[in-house]
């Protein structure tokens, strides 16, 4: 039992940790999202793709379903999944698409002046430059989507990890402490 045990600590320790660096490597890039991206672009060697903006043209405006039809001719075969509408003057209004292949929602997108309907930046998940490839990686696993339902489960037990160590560590010390206030006794015992 006591060599299950500790077997199963020094097991489960080995794979959680490979896990959750993972897992925290990618929420810290996250977190620091702004410090990160020049990087990961740079050790990529991938120029940074620049944000589009809206030139302004008060008065004016499109309709949604035509700008719909737009994004829809530039990314075909591509279904919409979310639409993000401008908040400042110079913002774009963003289509985002999945493609059947795609595993993860976010990858494709259709960036559209919101006052002239033009196409200003299209980045289609089926040929990402290398540094947006990198980033986009985050996402999958972070959450363990990468593999289906298999490393979903599998993170599963990833997240419990710390309590399996938590509880196989214990009775590691517990063994240890018995052991010590047994091999005391017999001391006294001898003197």
């Amino acid at each position: 039992m006591k060599r299950t045990n500790f077997d199963i600590h020094k097991v489960v320790g080995i794979i959680a940790a490979v896990f959750l660096t993972m897992i925290a490597f990618t929420g810290f890039c996250w977190n620091f999202y702004e410090q990160t991206e020049p990087l990961v672009y740079a050790a990529t060697l991938t120029p940074k793709p620049i944000e589009p903006k809206s030139k302004l043209a008060p008065g004016k405006s499109i309709i949604l379903g035509e700008v719909l039809k737009v994004a829809d001719k530039t990314l075909p075969g591509a279904v919409t999944t979310y639409i993000n509408f401008p908040e400042t003057p110079e913002d774009v209004l963003t289509i985002y698409k999945k493609f059947p292949q795609d595993k993860e929602t976010y990858r494709s997108r259709v960036s559209i002046d919101q006052y002239s309907g033009k196409v200003l930046q299209v980045r289609d998940a089926r040929s990402l430059p290398l540094g947006d490839a990198v980033l986009d990686a985050f996402v999958p696993m972070h959450y363990g989507t990468f593999g289906g339902l298999a490393t979903r489960i599998f993170y599963v037990f990833v997240g419990l990890a710390p309590l399996i160590l938590f509880i196989t560590g214990f009775i590691m010390w517990q063994y240890r402490w018995k052991q010590k206030k047994l091999q005391n006794t017999f001391e006294k015992v001898k003197l």
